[in-house]
């Protein structure tokens, strides 16, 4: 959502002058309204430096994709550096973009561009992004999902999690240092399912012929073993999901400041409710990331006191407490080794309310599941809503409806699997809201928007 920054700073650094000296203003409120306005810039620049971070990272993708492997390494900084899983750590952008190359499959003296066959999608999904006080620096928690391979040769999922920091130079925003954690590269014949644990040393085959400037600092082992990348928002950091608190405009007089008061107000509200598309953005990354590694105390503080969760036919639990048990059925607190439970959060339509209280948001999931050696594939439509708490973005209701189920090996089509009824051990507070069926059935979730053009809600054909 683009900021239009307004003339009012212009306006107030030009016309001090002629403003202080008027006989019928009041100095005091002149010079609140000044820091007002400075602090509302200041607040405009975070939230664009968000937006930009977000461009950086999904052009990243896009250049790695198609082979431009120079490209997606003008987007660091000359001396940045890139950890690549166990393999080590590279330094400088000419090493970066070698590494790209020989991950990627090409060639550092042909140039850009791919050989014939060759598959490098590398989707760069679900950042959670946090920008400093100053305005200088920034962190990014990323997930990346790979479709690798060549024609008639090999193809090959992978997932991965980034972790970045960001630094501004002259105005532009770049990749200072990068940490990609590989979860797992398999096969897509048998797929994550079929995966071994992983023992002893597993870099890659790319670290033997080109070497790491430096050893990675520490060691992991990838899927089946669970393994949690450390969270640069961890620790109480709430900066990632806040926003300006709710608050009502006052009267305001009729004299000339009293106006650019108003305006000020107005532009309190435009900018706060901007942050908070970008706060509810990273509550529900957050959100995905805790389920993914079976944190489901973090998940369910991310809820007001009274939220509510429903999952597909599994029934609605109210309160953070229960909205704890019914997370767990999906096992323990922490996956266990061999467990998947990939919840990737995408596609997202967020409406903020004009007075910044509350908001809804849709959002689609893809999933990748594995549990007790059974490899699923799912997915399914998230509408949600959310209140600003003081400032901090809450969940007060959650729902995922369920589009399918189905075996990894066979397909969704072939074998897809009904959802799980209440459960009777950890039974809900309240029945389904919606009874229905996932796939085959086809079921339309109903949308919290009207149609962005016509401005018509859509209507189900019966």
């Amino acid at each position: 959502m683009p900021l239009v920054r307004s003339s009012l700073l212009a306006l107030l650094m030009v016309g001090a002058p002629a403003l202080a000296t008027a006989q019928s203003l009041d100095a005091s409120r002149l010079t609140a309204l000044q820091a007002r306005v400075v602090s509302l810039d200041r607040e405009t620049a975070y939230v664009e430096a968000i937006t930009k971070i977000q461009r950086l990272g999904k052009a990243f993708g896009y250049y790695t994709d198609k082979g431009y492997f120079s490209e997606a390494a003008d987007l660091f900084a000359d001396d940045a550096t890139f950890q690549w899983g166990t393999d080590g750590v590279y330094k400088g952008k000419a090493r970066i973009r070698e590494l790209l190359t020989r991950h990627g499959g090409g060639s550092v003296k042909e140039g850009p561009g791919l050989p014939f066959g060759r598959l490098n999608l590398r989707m760069q999904l679900q950042p959670v992004v946090t920008v400093a006080a100053d305005g200088l620096t920034a962190h990014a928690r990323w997930r990346e999902w790979g479709l690798l391979g060549e024609y008639r040769k090999s193809a090959t999922w992978g997932d991965a999690i980034i972790e970045d920091e960001y630094l501004q130079q002259g105005g532009v925003w770049k990749i200072a240092t990068r940490r990609y954690y590989l979860n797992f590269e398999a096969s897509y014949q048998g797929g994550w399912p079929a995966l071994k644990p992983v023992s002893g040393d597993w870099r890659s085959p790319v670290a033997a012929e080109f070497p790491p400037d430096q050893a990675a600092p520490f060691q992991y082992q990838p899927f089946p073993a669970v393994f949690v990348p450390p969270y640069h928002y961890a620790n109480g950091n709430l900066r990632a999901i806040q926003s300006r608190p709710p608050f009502d405009p006052p009267k305001r007089s009729d004299d000339r400041l009293g106006k650019l008061e108003s305006l000020a107000d107005a532009k309190e509200l435009q900018l706060g409710r901007v942050e908070s598309v970008r706060a509810i953005e990273n509550l529900q990354d957050m959100y995905g990331y805790y389920i993914d590694k079976g944190q489901w105390q973090q998940a369910a503080a991310l809820f007001t006191r009274d939220g509510s969760y429903e999952f597909g036919q599994g029934g609605v639990y109210i309160g953070t407490v229960h909205i704890e048990r019914a997370l767990s059925l999906v096992g323990p607190q922490g996956l266990q080794p061999g467990q998947l439970n990939n919840y990737v959060m995408e596609q997202q339509v967020i409406h903020v309310s004009p007075d910044n209280r509350t908001a809804k948001a849709r959002w689609r999931s893809d999933v990748e599941l594995e549990h007790d050696g059974k490899g699923r594939w799912g997915g399914g439509v998230y509408e949600n809503e959310y209140v600003n708490d003081h400032g901090t973005w809450k969940f007060s209701k959650l729902h995922y409806y369920v589009t399918f189920w189905g075996d990894y090996d066979v397909g969704w089509v072939a074998k897809p699997f009904p959802m799980d009824p209440p459960s009777a051990t950890v039974p809900p507070d309240r029945p389904p809201t919606v009874v229905y069926q996932s796939f085959p059935k086809l079921q339309v979730v109903p949308f919290d928007y009207v149609h962005p053009v016509t401005g018509k809600p859509l209507v189900e054909e019966k």
